[in-house]
């Protein structure tokens, strides 16, 4: 039994997951005051979203 490479890909696959969170968090993320730009993929009409 190998419960060394076991243990290693366990926090391999947490530290992954971390990450990924991590990063997932940043995308949603807005600075104070900035707007973004969205364009409806229905009618192509573009316009701001206010940061919350």
């Amino acid at each position: 039994m190998r419960k060394g490479g076991e243990e290693r890909v366990k926090k391999t696959a947490g530290l992954f997951l971390m990450v990924l969170l991590a990063l997932s968090l940043a995308a949603c993320a807005a600075k104070n005051g900035e707007t973004r730009r969205v364009t409806c993929p229905a009618c192509e009409y573009e316009f701001d979203l206010p940061a919350r």
